[in-house]
């Protein structure tokens, strides 16, 4: 009774529905003006590793208004890329390119659903299956930097004494086609990190630094090239020109040492002279109260003191990061040298010699 009821209710408003307000279909009989095809995957695929599936679609009629693209989920990957966006290759053949990381071995790629529309309302569609794929995991060794990438190179680096203990090394890496956010030198480090981590596609791009012993003068890892299915070596001794020349590399950890402001002070006695000038030829007050102000600027430039207090509980960190390493908690209020400012962080000097960054509200 009640489903005769709803069908009584229902079917009066499903005959009078304007067919103009259903979604577009494709016309069966109609001629069909799109295909789909993918390049193939490569014969192995490694787990960790960056690919590119490159798709391309084949118009019949050049003269559509719109063709879009809609990729299902996938499986034992993670996609890179954004909403995938066709590329004009020419007059009838766009290319759509998808960059996946490996994550499984198990792997699914999403299906590829594709629709094209013409100037008249037509519309054609095509789709591509989901595309299965098995994975295998990369062997490890004692140098193997957890990185697997077409090409790996180490754009510089710097290492320099952090205390009589440890040196930092820092340094800033490009990988291509790879999992560079996952680089770690493993053995021999006290303590590593990374920074930043910047994708331009198919390039990665990370700054990385790892607290070392100073008696370590070289570096050696591996990363796993999955074109060759096999491992290439990095090796390069340190620049140490930079830790036996510690206080020319840390020239504002000694804050005696601390470059005196000549340039802001000659600026100020330039305007001080300028106003004083002004002053003798205009006779106006105001002059002389911007004389008083710039006294005041150059005294603040002779006598000012670096000295902070940093507030109880405050992490200090390696780095002018939030993700940067975390080496020493302040229990109490404790005194500091500000030894240099960058964005919302201050470098500060601890009174056991300790040098680190915290955050500008977290001084007094």
């Amino acid at each position: 009774m009640i489903i005769r009821l709803l069908l009584a209710f229902l079917l009066p408003l499903l005959l009078c529905a304007d067919p103009s307000d259903q979604p577009d279909q494709p016309d069966p009989n109609a001629p069909k003006l799109l295909y789909l095809s993918h390049e193939p995957l490569p014969d192995t695929l490694y787990v960790g590793q960056t690919l590119m599936i490159t798709y391309n679609a084949l118009i019949a009629e050049p003269d559509y208004e719109q063709l879009s693209a809609t990729l299902g989920e996938s499986d034992g990957v993670r996609r890179l890329s954004g909403d995938p966006v066709w590329r004009r290759v020419d007059d009838n053949r766009r290319r759509l390119t998808v960059y996946y990381q490996v994550t499984a071995n198990r792997i699914s790629f999403g299906s590829l659903d594709a629709t094209l529309s013409l100037p008249n309302g037509a519309i054609d569609t095509a789709r591509i299956e989901p595309i299965r794929a098995a994975a295998q995991r990369v062997g490890t060794n004692a140098s193997f930097s957890g990185v697997v990438a077409e090409n790996l190179t180490v754009v510089t680096h710097k290492l320099e004494q952090f205390n009589d203990t440890q040196n930092i090394l820092a340094m800033e890496l490009r990988g291509e086609m790879s999992n560079l956010e996952k680089f770690s030198l493993g053995n021999g480090v006290q303590d590593e990190g990374i920074d930043w981590v910047e994708h331009k596609l198919p390039v990665t791009r990370i700054f990385y630094y790892a607290m070392i012993s100073p008696a370590q003068t070289e570096i050696t890892f591996n990363y796993f090239k999955p074109s060759s299915g096999d491992f290439n070596r990095i090796s390069f001794p340190f620049d140490m020109s930079n830790v036996s020349q510690r206080s020319s590399t840390h020239a504002d950890i000694n804050p005696k040492k601390r470059a005196f402001p000549w340039v802001n002070v000659l600026i100020l006695l330039f305007v001080s002279v300028a106003a004083i000038a002004v002053f003798v030829k205009t006779r106006k007050p105001i002059f002389l109260v911007l004389v008083a102000l710039v006294v005041v600027g150059i005294f603040w430039l002779v006598i000012r003191d670096d000295d902070a207090v940093i507030k109880g509980g405050v992490q200090v960190r390696l780095l002018p990061t939030a993700t940067s390493t975390l080496f020493y908690v302040t229990d109490a209020p404790t005194n500091a040298i500000i030894l240099k400012e960058k964005n919302n962080w201050v470098k500060v000097l601890l009174p056991d010699a300790k040098i680190g960054w915290v955050k500008a509200d977290e001084i007094y």
